[in-house]
């Protein structure tokens, strides 16, 4: 498969009416933040069909129908998901192998099945593994998100202008990576499509190793009493921490081996950083930040959650 590949699919409005053509009831299994406002930005995009929301804690999956995020409201699984034709499995990545036996055991093995995780190796695996036909499963994962939680924090506009990337792996079924397609081009996502295994790897480095320099440096600061001075700044930069804990520790879990490699390849450019001081080569020091200017510069004036 090509390696980072731009899928353009059909306009916003274009996709939203063909995926009203051909879904009339998708179930979004777990209905926190990224769930509820996949809900919402479903409702904003006009999608005629039910939403059935999904959930462990009833107070949560009503707490999401009370705010319109979702139409019907289960703790049943065998009941959200009868009689749809595509579900979004929305719970922390490490929810998802359990969510898989139980949907192999529902009895549907043409139904449509993605996921908003963070992480795509073993997810994808695991569909392979347990799913009666995987060929109807295909990994997804939306660039959007917050340190905020729960179906309260839902915004309807998270999905929009950001990217989503894809895993489809070779016997994938065409028609199910499509309606995947029109699910998230109806929410004007930028769609690319890459494997699961190059996927980790990027998100390790863009995703995973921020969120884990913003939790060490709380981390510090709070060893050196320096939170006491600190201001916007470093308020920006360690937002990440504020991010559940229990879902990210699934994703570091799920993706060990490429965030070990990240966490790596930083230690590597700190030491030469942390040269760079010790010989007092000043003039290195700013080529260096100079540098990183330039690309920071450059990235930052490309679309927002686009590659």
């Amino acid at each position: 498969m090509p390696s980072m590949t731009k899928h353009d699919i059909l306009s916003p409005v274009a996709a939203s009416d063909s995926l009203n053509q051909q879904v009339s009831q998708i179930a979004i299994l777990g209905t926190g933040l990224l769930g509820a406002s996949l809900g919402l930005g479903l409702r904003a995009a006009r999608f005629r069909g039910s939403i059935i929301g999904y959930g462990r804690r009833m107070a949560t999956v009503e707490r999401a129908k009370a705010l319109g995020c979702i139409d019907q409201a289960t703790t049943n699984l065998a009941e959200a998901v009868d009689g749809c034709e595509l579900v979004v499995m929305a719970t922390p990545v490490g929810v998802f192998t359990s969510l898989l036996e139980r949907l192999a055991d529902c009895g549907h093995p043409s139904l449509v099945i993605t996921d908003v995780g963070s992480t795509k190796q073993q997810v994808c695996s695991d569909a392979d593994r347990l799913l009666p036909n995987p060929t109807y499963f295909i990994g997804s994962h939306p660039m959007a998100g917050s340190e905020r939680q729960g179906p309260d924090a839902a915004i309807k506009d998270l999905f929009d202008d950001k990217s989503c990337i894809m895993t489809p792996s070779k016997h994938t079924s065409p028609a199910a990576t499509s309606l995947v397609q029109q699910l998230w081009g109806s929410l004007g996502m930028n769609v690319i499509q890459m494997s699961s295994a190059e996927h980790d790897q990027k998100v390790a480095c863009v995703s995973h190793l921020p969120h884990a320099i913003a939790a060490m440096l709380m981390r510090l600061a709070d060893q050196w009493d320096a939170t006491q001075i600190a201001s916007s700044g470093f308020r920006d930069t360690t937002r990440l921490a504020s991010g559940d804990p229990t879902v990210w520790t699934d994703i570091f879990k799920t993706n060990r081996k490429q965030v070990i490699k990240a966490v790596d390849a930083l230690a590597l450019e700190l030491q030469q950083f942390r040269k760079l001081l010790v010989d007092h080569a000043d003039d290195n020091l700013e080529l260096q930040l100079q540098q990183c200017k330039k690309m920071r510069d450059k990235w930052a004036l490309e679309p927002e959650g686009d590659e």
